[in-house]
């Protein structure tokens, strides 16, 4: 039944993206994305193209087919008004040669279907090698439009040599989605049952990095030092299974106990645990997202240049790793009123221009 193309009523979108594979943050943007669309479109129906649909199914409820299925995603495609590729950070050769040929191809098949395309609040880069620059420029030149996630993506497609679709700076989709109060229920018993819930909390969220041990290792004392203040430290993976591991070499540095986030959390569950921490010292790019768009003041550490870009964007640095002016940075940050004001007003001027990508969108499928 999920796999189900037929009975189509309106319009069709087809998303191509990280999706089906155990990160919050990229299913973070599939929910985003569909759930803004369908605020100005009620009647929108959508495919995914995933890499576990019936996981998609039932984490989304919408529609999905296998991503390396050749026949699926030709008939989803065939039978689509829209192709969406992205968000997030799939055009990119830095993580595996083979993603960025996977997901342009894509679009080069709708294309070549006569469907519209747009690459949807994309963070771009870093592209290395030559034949994906080809990729990306003979493909991106073909694309119909192009939003963006910061002002360095808008530069780094320039530099490509993608100038012909018109391109919009917006922001990351995730900043369009709320927790409602069944979110906040659900995260209240998860803390109750560790006994947090009238804890003063420290969220960590690490990823695996090559990196970790050699400038991280300050990291465990400086978390002793806020739990001998009064503060709890949960650990809050990401991406399963390989940001618990990294999760656990860090704590197990530590003197003082830690705490873990075992539980599968939707994206909405995710947003509302965010909103009850005092402060989040993440490496992934959605983890300061979540926090941003919460209000909770943040240290990124940065293990990508996605990373920086998005802390510049709050008038922030990377976390230092050296352990006095690391301790400096994250005792600034917990100050009350400051931080976590400024963080709130800029997180509700991008929670504007993420819902903007949404009415472009459908205006490529009203305008055919």
């Amino acid at each position: 039944m999920q796999n189900s193309l037929l009975g189509a009523v309106g319009m069709k979108i087809v998303l191509s993206g990280y999706y089906g594979f155990d990160n919050a943050g990229d299913e973070a943007l599939l929910a985003a994305i569909t759930s803004t669309i369908r605020e100005l479109e009620p009647g929108c129906e959508f495919v995914v193209l995933s890499g576990h649909p019936r996981r998609t199914y039932a984490l989304h409820g919408i529609q999905a087919v296998h991503y390396m299925n050749p026949c699926q995603v030709i008939h989803a495609l065939w039978s689509c008004d829209l192709l969406i590729s992205g968000g997030g950070s799939i055009f990119q050769d830095v993580t595996s040669a083979r993603t960025l040929p996977y997901y342009i191809s894509v679009v080069a098949l709708a294309r070549a279907l006569g469907k519209p395309v747009i690459f949807y609040s994309q963070g771009m880069g870093p592209i290395n090698r030559s034949f994906s620059k080809f990729l990306m420029r003979r493909i991106g030149n073909r694309v119909n439009l192009i939003t963006l996630r910061d002002e360095e993506s808008a530069r780094y497609v320039e530099s490509l040599g993608i100038t012909r679709p018109p391109v919009v700076i917006t922001a990351d989709p995730v900043f369009s989605l709320q927790p409602d109060d069944r979110d906040q229920e659900r995260i209240d018993r998860v803390l109750l049952q560790k006994g947090l819930n009238e804890a003063k909390i420290i969220g960590v969220s690490l990823r695996r990095w090559d990196a970790l041990d050699r400038d991280l290792h300050n990291l465990p004392l400086v978390l002793d030092e806020l739990a001998e203040m009064g503060y709890r430290i949960l650990f809050i993976p990401l991406a399963y299974p390989e940001d618990i591991e990294a999760g656990q070499r860090v704590a197990g540095a530590m003197k003082s106990p830690a705490y873990f986030i075992e539980e599968r959390l939707s994206s909405q569950e995710h947003l509302a645990l965010f909103s009850r921490l005092h402060l989040l010292i993440g490496m992934r790019l959605h983890a300061l997202i979540f926090a941003a768009s919460q209000g909770t003041p943040f240290a990124g550490i940065s293990y990508d240049p996605k990373v920086e870009s998005f802390l510049k964007q709050f008038g922030l640095a990377p976390l230092d790793v050296e352990l006095a002016a690391m301790r400096k940075e994250i005792l600034q940050m917990l100050k009350p009123g400051e931080a976590r004001t400024g963080i709130a007003e800029k997180a509700a001027g991008l929670r504007s221009r993420a819902k903007e990508s949404a009415r472009l969108a459908i205006g490529l499928i009203r305008d055919k």
